[in-house]
């Protein structure tokens, strides 16, 4: 596994999390950290049972990416992540 490309799609993830939560397009978003967004979105939403527990997952993403990735500002590659179809039940 390249922990770059790992990275990227991770911060995609993120990325596209916050923006639906806040009702605004990714790029509205000011730069963050791939650390910081994974805390914010606690934040937002760490109270519901949708997300894992937060020393676990902020465990995991380090020990998945690395230190050095998880707390750097830059983009390392363009990287999308597929949205889940989404499924409409009438």
């Amino acid at each position: 596994m390249d922990k770059k490309i790992a990275a990227e799609k991770i911060r995609a993830l993120l990325e596209g999390r916050i923006a639906r939560l806040l009702g605004c397009d990714v790029g509205d978003l000011h730069s963050m950290k791939i650390g910081s967004m994974a805390h914010f979105l606690f934040l937002l939403v760490g109270d519901s049972e949708v997300m894992p527990g937060f020393n676990t997952a902020m465990s995991t993403l380090r020990d998945l990416i690395g230190f050095e990735l998880m707390w750097s500002l830059e983009k390392t590659e363009e990287a999308k992540v597929e949205e889940a179809p989404k499924v409409v039940i009438n």
